[in-house]
């Protein structure tokens, strides 16, 4: 009996001592997007250089595809230190200047955005923003320019698009998308977008390249249309409570590892723009080319709207 209770109380402790251990190792992530996007690729980056760097003691248990939670919960449960990490893509409800970077033609080119992230004006605003939020933030990633899709409006100017119901996203300044081209903004979460461009809800939406091959928007539209009227930019955020529990080696081992998981999903989604593009001319999809100044002469209506953004908008203009 004695030596029935000694075993039963050396397995329980054991157990504990397993559970205590997997929890200290196991941070959760969540995001909206599919497995074959690059922004869970470089999570699966991220989580190998963890586990490589820690010896096994730190681990991401990623949820994708709104599996978990869907945006805005998930940067709410990680405010709450209920989650661990998530993407935020604009820090604008908690400061507002930060909303410039979705902002129309805030960025020329894939070049411009990398002299933006050797900037000091981008690490004084990362540390603002993390800050304001109060979490921590990792540093930005893209995934690409966003271009508007229609399914029956080959539209080439803002008077082309007056009357596409345009899908937009929901929460500033996305909306602003519909501005600077001239259509009306259908707000809509991005698991209804396909059902919606699909029944003729909208007529169309503006998103990168990634995202219109992923998320299979190409069997519901025709005409894929080079607005690139704004960059998608988002960085990985984590819980105070999660960071505030590493002790500061372990700190920098996570911030090896979202620095080298927005680098992966940069250089994904830089090198991979044109085979993208490719593929959905393959899938069918027409490519149209515009002359962007039309488009851009509009962005005064936004930063007439958002004030808040000249400042940041000016500085980040100013860098060549």
């Amino acid at each position: 009996m004695r030596k029935f209770l000694f075993a039963a109380v050396a397995a329980a402790a054991c157990a504990l001592a397993t559970q205590a251990w997997a929890a200290e190792r196991v941070f959760k992530v969540a995001h909206v997007f599919n497995t074959d996007h690059p922004v869970h690729q470089g999570l699966v980056k991220a989580n190998d250089y963890l586990k490589e760097k820690s010896g096994g003691r730190f681990e991401l248990q990623i949820y994708p595809a709104g599996t978990y939670a869907n945006y805005k919960d998930a940067i709410q449960a990680v405010k709450m230190g209920v989650l661990d990490l998530c993407p935020l893509d604009t820090a604008i409800d908690y400061y507002k200047p930060s909303g410039v970077l979705l902002s129309a033609y805030t960025f020329r080119d894939y070049d411009h955005w990398k002299k933006f992230k050797e900037s000091q004006v981008y690490t004084d605003l990362l540390a603002t923003m993390g800050d304001k939020v109060g979490v921590k933030q990792f540093p930005l990633y893209t995934f690409g320019f966003r271009h508007a899709t229609t399914k029956t409006v080959r539209a080439t100017t803002p008077e082309d698009f007056k009357d596409v119901k345009l899908r937009v996203v929901s929460f500033p300044p996305y909306p602003e998308a519909a501005t600077v081209l001239g259509a009306h903004g259908t707000p809509l979460p991005i698991g209804d977008v396909y059902m919606a461009l699909a029944s003729g809800v909208a007529d169309g939406e503006e998103n990168p390249f990634t995202q219109i091959l992923t998320m299979k928007f190409y069997e519901v539209q025709k005409y894929v249309i080079l607005t690139g009227h704004m960059l998608a930019t988002s960085g990985t955020i984590m819980s105070k409570k999660a960071w505030g529990s590493l002790k500061p080696e372990d700190q920098k081992i996570f911030e090896e590892a979202f620095r080298i998981e927005a680098k992966t999903i940069d250089d994904l989604v830089i090198q991979n723009d044109a085979k993208l593009m490719a593929e959905l001319k393959d899938k069918g999809m027409e490519i149209v080319e515009v002359d962007k100044a039309p488009f851009m002469a509009r962005v005064p209506m936004v930063l007439k709207k958002y004030p808040e953004f000249a400042d940041l908008y000016n500085k980040i203009q100013a860098i060549k």
